[in-house]
């Protein structure tokens, strides 16, 4: 008996860090990066995109840049997810890398939240 035990806490013991390093322990996260940011681009956005979790379900968020004024055209956008383990994926929906605009759709996993940061270069 005090085998079987043993054996049942090393075989649990092993399951537990196997789903620590594969499940979300410490994940690559879902960052993303469109274009080439060249020398002479300057900074059109930098923003921190947020929504809290729902219990059970997917979140989902959009950002859009619209700038005012004279506009730039995009050359470089970087999306880093900030919070690595179940954070967000992120879609150009429209516009992107030679537009004037994005419009960027952010989804959770389930039960999650999201917490993004978007820089935008251009010229």
């Amino acid at each position: 008996m005090y085998l079987l035990a043993v054996f049942l806490l090393l075989v649990g013991t092993n399951v537990c860090l196997i789903e620590g390093n594969l499940g979300g322990g410490g994940g690559e996260g879902n960052d993303y990066t469109y274009g080439t940011q060249a020398t002479t681009d300057t900074l059109i956005a930098s923003e921190t995109v947020s929504k809290p979790k729902s219990l059970l379900q997917t979140t989902t968020k959009t950002y859009t840049l619209t700038q005012a004024g004279t506009a730039k055209t995009i050359s470089y956008i970087r999306i880093t997810d900030l919070k690595k383990a179940r954070g967000a994926t992120a879609e150009i929906t429209s516009g992107g890398v030679g537009a004037t605009t994005v419009t960027i759709k952010f989804t959770s996993a389930r039960g999650a939240g999201i917490k993004s940061q978007v820089v935008i270069y251009g010229a």
